[in-house]
């Protein structure tokens, strides 16, 4: 069987997957599907392979030559090319006929082997976004969440460009099952934590307007305070909340101070938190 065979066989088998895992968690009507990164991850491979290719015979005429010295400028990256050679063959067979499919009620994640679904009205989303800058530019920005699906078993996504979950957020929800890399991320993640937010936003209200406490990991949230822990501050002393430097922080008496130190990436569903503390403290 050719490699255009064998990775259609996979994709074929990870499809029938996705089918079978919503069809038994009522996921409802498709609505996109993403691709794994392995096509790209394989392309890099190729790219990368070919330098290494040439700064190997550089290094080798170099050191044939009499010139060890010499042998030194192309011989360190080739090694570093031999490095992301390995990384990305195994990058692309570990995503090899991974898809990750999303519907009207949650998402589905499948390999040929098996599958994970998840509802979006009962998912705990962590996200961990890193914006790379430069010269006060943002050049790109790397994603990755990690998701429970609805037999309790965590997964992540990710972009395929470094976007890595942090070890506060990894320690904070059971190990992942699953971790690949999937194209369109500036699609798929905005989209997974605005179905989120709108499945699980009127269930946090109506708990709000009953006198619970809504806790969003070290956070909480009631009718009357914000707070973290033991610290709390009325609403009516709350002049704005906002992320900063990937903190929650709140503006009290024109003074910005953060409840607690934990990231953004360790606050489960922090899109659903975000938008019940500004209702709450526009009311």
């Amino acid at each position: 069987m050719s490699e255009h065979e064998t990775t259609r066989a996979l994709d074929e088998r990870a499809h029938q997957q996705a089918e079978q895992a919503s069809a038994r968690a009522a996921l409802g009507t498709h609505r996109a599907a993403y691709a794994s990164m392995a096509a790209a991850q394989r392309g890099n491979a190729r790219g990368i392979g070919i330098a290494a290719v040439v700064l190997g015979l550089l290094t080798l005429w170099a050191v044939l030559g009499g010139y060890p010295v010499l042998a030194a400028v192309p011989g360190l990256p080739f090694l570093m090319c031999l490095l992301g050679l390995a990384s990305s063959r195994s990058s692309a067979d570990r995503n090899q006929g991974a898809r990750l499919d999303l519907f009207e009620r949650g998402l589905t994640v499948a390999t040929p082997d098996r599958s994970w679904a998840v509802r979006y009205a009962e998912a705990t989303v962590l996200q961990h976004l890193v914006r790379h800058t430069q010269y006060g530019r943002t050049l790109r920005t790397t994603y990755a969440y990690l998701l429970t699906d609805t037999e309790g078993r965590s997964v992540v996504l990710r972009d395929g460009f470094g976007g890595r979950m942090d070890a506060l957020a990894l320690a904070t929800m059971p190990k992942p099952e699953l971790a690949r890399d999937f194209a369109g991320a500036p699609e798929w993640g905005p989209a997974i934590q605005r179905a989120v937010t709108e499945a699980r936003l009127p269930e946090a209200l109506d708990r709000v307007r009953a006198g619970e406490k809504v806790q969003f990991g070290p956070l909480w949230l009631t009718r009357s305070e914000i707070g973290a822990r033991e610290k709390a501050v009325p609403w009516t002393e709350v002049e704005d909340v906002q992320v900063k430097d990937g903190v929650v922080s709140i503006r009290v008496a024109g003074r910005w101070s953060s409840l607690a130190t934990a990231t953004v990436s360790t606050i489960p569903n922090f899109f659903v938190f975000q938008e019940l503390a500004a209702r709450l403290l526009a009311a």
